[in-house]
Parts: structure tokens; sequence; C-alpha cells
């Protein structure tokens, strides 16, 4: 009888699959040597707030109870209680009444891996609704409010140059933190830094001209004495060298090292990633940008509001309310038919089979004509980002006016310009044809990969003697609200 009991007690352990899960451990909720573990979450049920259903891991209100069945937690309409309701709340999860946000963009920064929009992340998500700080010794941002993805740090104390009060380390500050991210200069007239980037504790100036004399000897004023200067005939306070061989990206002719120069004599492209090694200078897709850094690498540029990673700037959009406009300050030929944007507005409707169209007849190429579509809440797109500008007509039309520099896709971060297509190779525009969809039909797309921050796009349309082309229809402008990866 005994045997008999102890095999019973002992195939209770082998149960069917749609049994609840058991765990074997010593701290079983019937007391002996089985745990129940009914959701099989690996939570066992007497210790799972959750026991029916797989606990996140996430408890958003702290109140004991997993997210996953908090019934708190879909009648709340301030679910960290900072008094922004959870609909405007930049970070729903964290307390933040401030709503400060650096970058612009859709997170806050007590939520933002990468508050600055920089492309270099300050802190971890630790998957649980909190964040942890990542210290510039693991990689993390050396200046976690103030833009700087170059990382410089003259004085390797881990502070920045850009967020550093005294970037030399000699003790003698030259800029003031203004507490918002921004930092301003302290003119040596006020007792700033003479040289702010050259170690001078006396500040000797032999002169009196406010300029030290440990960095008077300084060929191209950029504040680095032209012994240390890494570019001495260009100006480059910051001394960036991406390769790390010496020579300053500014007059390097191979910044990343890879043994293909950025480019020839003419200034034509050579090297089809400039910023990232890749001596090979593969390129499956045959679009002129390497496989290294192509952000559409032989891809379908997919643009909708279904779930697509691009979406288009619309002006029924909350996160940017996008407006569009016309430029015809460039038009030579006068208003009208021969030089104008109809209906710009169609081109932020929700309807995307709409169009905005650009005509400009005169094919000497001195008349411009400019669509711009703006955000209006003050969202910032981040840098690492593919922008798609969707038109009607076919790749093979728009191939001669992409190759003639007659497209130029140009941005925009708070009126000041970013980048700019030259229009002279598809280095700078990618024309992927029909291989991009738009709301799931079959588009002709522009793709133009940034790297900078923006709040704008315009399109300038210029034909010339080899335009097919005096008037194409713009349908949207599509770009990704997160950054976007190499795939």
């Amino acid at each position: 009888m005994v045997v008999l009991v102890a095999l019973i007690f002992g195939l209770t352990g082998c149960r069917s699959d749609s049994s609840p899960a058991e765990l074997a451990d010593d701290s079983g909720s019937d007391g002996g040597t089985t745990v129940f573990d009914a959701d099989q979450d690996g939570v066992p049920d007497n210790e799972d707030s959750c026991p029916t259903v797989a606990s996140t891991g996430v408890d958003a209100d702290a109140d004991g109870v997993d997210d996953a069945c908090d019934t708190d937690i879909g009648t709340s309409n301030d679910l960290d209680s900072d008094g922004i309701l959870n609909s405007s709340d930049n970070c729903p999860d964290i307390a933040n009444s401030d709503q400060a946000n650096r970058d612009s963009d859709l997170f806050g920064d007590v939520c933002d891996t990468d508050a600055d929009g920089d492309g270099v992340d300050d802190k971890v998500d630790n998957g649980d609704g909190s964040f942890s700080a990542l210290a510039p010794s693991s990689g993390g941002d050396n200046c976690p409010l103030a833009p700087n993805d170059g990382q410089s740090d003259l004085d390797a104390d881990s502070i920045g140059d850009a967020c550093d009060t005294d970037t030399d380390g000699d003790t003698v500050a030259d800029k003031a933190d203004d507490g918002d991210g921004t930092f301003s200069v302290i003119d040596s007239t006020d007792g700033g830094d003479n040289c702010p980037l050259v170690a001078n504790v006396s500040q000797e100036d032999a002169d009196g001209d406010g300029v030290g004399d440990a960095c008077e000897n300084d060929g191209d004023s950029d504040g680095i004495p032209n012994g240390a200067d890494n570019c001495p005939a260009i100006a480059n306070p910051g001394q960036e060298d991406l390769d790390g061989d010496g020579i300053g990206d500014v007059c390097d002719s191979d910044v990343d090292g890879d043994g293909i120069n950025n480019e020839d004599a003419l200034g034509q492209s050579l090297d089809n990633c400039p910023r990232v090694a890749n001596s090979d200078q593969s390129d499956t897709d045959g679009d002129g940008i390497g496989d290294a850094c192509d952000l559409v690498n032989d891809a379908e540029y997919a643009c909708g509001i279904n779930g697509e990673q691009f979406t288009p700037l619309l002006a029924n959009d909350s996160d940017l309310s996008a407006q569009a406009s016309k430029d015809l300050s460039g038009c030579l030929l006068g208003f009208g038919l021969l030089c104008d944007v109809q209906s710009p507005g169609n081109v932020v409707d929700s309807d995307l089979s709409n169009v905005a169209t650009m005509q400009n007849t005169d094919l000497l190429g001195l008349s411009t004509v400019t669509l711009r579509v703006a955000t209006t809440t003050g969202f910032a797109y981040p840098g690492a980002n593919a922008l798609g500008v969707a038109f009607s007509e076919s790749a093979q039309a728009l191939q001669a006016d992409l190759l003639g520099g007659d497209l130029i896709v140009r941005t925009r971060l708070n009126g000041e310009v970013q980048e700019e297509s030259s229009g002279a190779g598809v280095l700078d525009l990618d024309l992927l044809g029909a291989s991009g969809l738009l709301a799931g039909a079959d588009t002709s797309f522009l793709v133009f990969q940034t790297e900078q921050r923006f709040d704008s796009v315009e399109i300038e349309f210029a034909p010339s003697l080899l335009s097919l082309l005096n008037e194409v229809n713009v349908h949207a402008v599509c770009a990704s609200k997160t950054d976007v990866s190499v795939p």
C-alpha cells in the first residue's frame, strides 16, 4: 500500500499539457514539493498577482498587481499621477509633470533612451517601466541633454565638450550651464577662459587681445594651436576624427579610413558609405548607397497609416499637425500655371490618393518652385531616418530629373537647413521606382537618407533642358517617428 501511494504521488508530476503547469521547488502552494503555475509564466500561483494571465513584469501604478490583469490600468486617466492625462503624457508610466522633451520627439526625457536625440543612448530601458542611466564608460552619452554625436571630450573627464563648463579642464570656466540643456559662452572679458580648448590656468595674455598666449598661434582661429590642431588650416574646434588617424574629419580625404576616398578631384562621391567603413563597397540593391549604411537596403519602402514604420506627414496626425505651403519666390516667369504649386494642402491630406501638383515650364533651370511640409506641434523627427517623397510619375520619367539635379530634397530644424541632397547622383537621392508602396498602391519614391533631426521638409523643382517633365505630382512625404537602423 505504501508503495502504491508513493507511486500515485509520483505520477502527479506527469500531467498532460492542458493541466496547470507545476514548478518543482519547495515553496509550493500546497505545502509540499509541487508548485502550481496556471499561466505558465514562471511565477508560482501563490506568488503571482495575475495567476491566470502571464505577467508582463510591469506594474505601472505600483499597486502590487501586474499590468497584465490590473483593472485599474484601464480606468486610470493618469497612471503615473503626475497631473498629465495618459493621452497627453509623453511618459505615461513615469511621473514628469514638466513634460521636458529635449529632442522634441514622442518621448519625454525621463523615458527616452536618447534624450537629446543625437544617436547616443544615455539610459537603458529595463523593460519593467523603469530606466537606468548608461554611464559614458559603458558607451553612454557624455552629454545626455546636449546633442553631441561625436562625443568629443577634450579633458577626458567623462563630460562631453558640448556640456562641459570647463572644456579644457584648467579650472577656468568657458561657458555657463543655462539649466535646460543649453550653454552660454563666457567671454574672456567676463572672466571666461581666454583659451577654452587649451589648458592655461594662469591665463597669460601678453598682448592683451583677449586671446591667451597658449592658443595665440592658431591659423584657423578655432581655438586649437596649430601644433595640436588635427586640421590646422580648417576650423574644427571639436577636432572630430572618426577613424582616429590623427587627421580631422573636415580635412580627411578618407573619413572612415576604409581605403576609399570620400570623393574625387571634381567633388563627385566615391565612397558609398563615407562615414561607415566598408572597403568592399557592397551595394546589394544597386542604389549607390552601400549595404553598410543603407537604411532601405534591397527592401520595399512602405508608407502608410496601418502600422508601417514610415508614415506620411499629415494634418490630422496629433503628433505633428503637419502643414503644407508653397514658395514661389524662385519663380522668374511669374505666377500661375507656368510656375506654381497647385493644391499644396493635398500632400498632408489623409486621402493619400490626392496630390499637390508642382508646375514649372522654365527648362533653363532659372526658376525654382518649392513645396514645404512642416510639423506645427514642435515635434522633430529623429536624425537616423529615410525620408520618402511619393510621386505619381514613373521612375523612368523621374530619372532624368533626378540625375540632372532638377529635384532637390532639403530638411530644416527650427528654420535652419540641416541637410540637402545635391541632386547630382543617387548617393543623395535613392530612386526606388515602383518598389515603394503608399497605402498599398505602387508609387515612385525618392528616398533621402538623413543623419540630422528635422521638423520640416522641402522639395524643390527646377526643370532643365534634359528634363522630361515640367510637372510632378506629390502624394505625400513620409518618414519614421523613431530611429531607423540598417536592416
